[in-house]
Formats: C-alpha cells, structure tokens, sequence
C-alpha cells in the first residue's frame, strides 16, 4: 500500500501489519505519523519499543530485535530512523529484504527518513507490496493552506482567504518546523479570535530568503521605510550586511536575464535553482522594471559592494544608501 497524505494514513492505520515506511521532507509531518505508530504498543512502551539508527545498524542486530518476543503485549515495535542509509547499502537491504518475508506478526518494523529513499530495489517492493509505504513531499500551495485551514480551526482561529494565503506562502519560505511557528502564532493570539497580517509579520521566524524577499516587494513599490525597517530586522537578527548586499546583487542579476529572456526563461530557473514561489515574485517584480533601470541596479550593488571590500564605507551604511537608492 502506498500513501501520501496524513489523512490517508490515519484513515489505514488499522490495517498496518508488520512493515511500515514513511519518508519525505515534510519532517512535522512524518514525526506526527511516527507517533500515531508508536501509540499502537499500549503496554509497557519502554520495553516494547526498540530505536535504532539505520546509518550503524547490521542485519543481525535487525533481525536479533525482530525476533525478540513482546513483553505482555500483542504487539513490540522496531523503529529504524535515518533508514535511508540501509536503502543506500545494497547489500544491508537485499539481507533485509529477504528476511523480512518471514518477520513474526507480533513485531512492527518501522522505517523513518527525513530525506528520499531509493525505490528501485526490492525492500522498497517489499513495503510496498506487504506493508505500508507513506511518502510526504514538501507542503506547499493549496495542501499547505488545508493544513494551516485545519490547524487554526483546531485552535478556534479564523483568518481570511488573503492572509491565509499570505501565511501559505511565508510557511514556504520558512524553514522552521510548520507546526512550531503555527503554535507560537496561536501563542502570540491569545483569545483573540483573527489572523491579521501584521501578527504573521510579528511572530513568525524569517529566513534571510524569506527577508530578502520582503526587502525586494518593498523596494520594488518604493516603500523606502518598510525596505529599511526589514534590513535592520535582518541585522538585529544577525545576518552579515555583505550577505543582505550578496543577495539583493543576486535577485537583481536574475531579474535582469528573466527580462532579457523573456519566454525562454527555463536556462535561467535551471542554473539558479528558482522555485516556484520565486518565479512569480520576480515575474512580479521585472513588471515594475525597464532593462536600463535593472542595469543600474546591478552597477549600484556592485560599486558599494566594491567600496566596503576596498574599505571606503562602512558596510552597514552602504547597504542601506543602496537601498536608499534603490527606492529612489
């Protein structure tokens, strides 16, 4: 059986035998399935639930835990985390492939990875054809708002569609655990009942793309007191000022080939690795600009880029002349 989605899983959680994999990147995702499969040992869980880590264990030592018998209970679980290691080792998962045919259906073996495994050999067949196999990509678009939708209603909190999609779309740029930065909004909230934009703003973690995003759109529409405001977040949040100029350098370069390239703009997402969510900021933000202004951009961040290597400025005054300049 294979699945890709929490609701699926909770729905066949019944039906789990002896072997279940889950893994993905979505990593609040898969902590939450692993849970659920550990609330299936409901006596003496200390005993009956064995941790091992897939990128030191042999096949004896998976097979010795396999064949231990359950203390007083129906059921004993083995849970191998970082299982991508064994799926990596051909030898480790063809040993365990074949042995697992005959594991005692008093014994759970599950499989964790927080990152791909390789679906080609047969212990991935094998789950799949006599288990379970869960794969969670990456939240994003409209499965994250049902995710986020679901969350607050849980908590008795209602947001609009627009915030909801502005907290989607930060949510994507974090890199935080979703889960953590949902509850310390609800945290923030208190009892009031709303989402307001300016409370996603106040509470959830900025990544420095996400930032750097945020001083764009502003310095984009002019907004030179908002661009300033998220610079010195990003300062007071410790990023380096030549780190800030890097990038601000770095979007405009890619600015300037996706208005040179026009419709054949794939050469360009390839070799700078834009993802979706970006491309529509910059197809957004080029809208706004003419080739020559997107020139002088790039020629502004590298003089000040120059004059704080060479010593002339202090960098944390440059970087904000540039944008200064930019909102001009």
């Amino acid at each position: 059986m294979e699945l890709n989605n929490f609701s699926d899983f909770k729905k066949n959680i019944k039906n789990i035998k002896s072997l279940i994999l889950v893994y993905g990147q979505e990593k609040t995702i898969i902590n939450k399935t692993i849970e659920l499969v550990y609330d299936l040992i409901t006596q003496f869980k200390e005993i009956n639930v064995l941790i091992m880590d897939g990128e030191n264990v042999s096949i004896e030592s998976i097979i010795n835990a396999c064949e231990t018998t359950p203390f007083m209970s129906e059921k004993r679980l083995i849970h191998i985390k970082n299982a991508n290691y064994i799926f990596e080792n051909n030898a480790l998962s063809n040993e365990l492939s074949k042995y697992l045919n005959n594991i005692p259906d008093t014994n759970i073996l599950l499989l964790s990875s927080y990152s791909n495994v390789d679906k080609s050999g047969n212990l991935y067949k094998l789950f799949r054809t006599n288990g379970m196999v869960i794969e969670y990509k990456k939240l994003k678009g409209e499965n994250l708002q049902e995710y986020i939708q679901n969350y607050l209603n849980k908590e008795n909190k209602t947001i609009t569609k627009s915030n909801l999609l502005y907290l989607t779309s930060e949510l994507t740029l974090c890199n935080e655990n979703i889960d953590l930065e949902l509850k310390k909004l609800v945290d923030y909230l208190g009892d009031k009942k709303t989402v307001d934009k300016i409370d996603i703003d106040l509470i959830l973690s900025k990544s420095i793309e996400n930032n750097i995003f945020r001083l764009l759109d502003y310095i984009t529409i002019k907004e030179l007191d908002d661009a300033v405001m998220v610079y010195n977040q990003m300062i007071l949040q410790g990023e380096e000022e030549l780190m800030i100029l890097s990038m601000i350098f770095r979007n405009y370069k890619i600015m300037y080939l996706l208005k040179i390239y026009g419709e054949n703009y794939n050469d360009v997402v390839k070799k700078y690795n834009i993802r979706d969510f970006a491309l529509k900021n910059y197809f957004k933000w080029i809208k706004k600009y003419e080739l020559s202004d997107l020139k002088k951009n790039i020629k502004r961040c590298y003089e000040y880029d120059l004059k704080i290597k060479q010593g002339e400025l202090n960098a944390s005054i440059a970087v904000e002349n540039l944008i200064i300049e930019l909102c001009a």
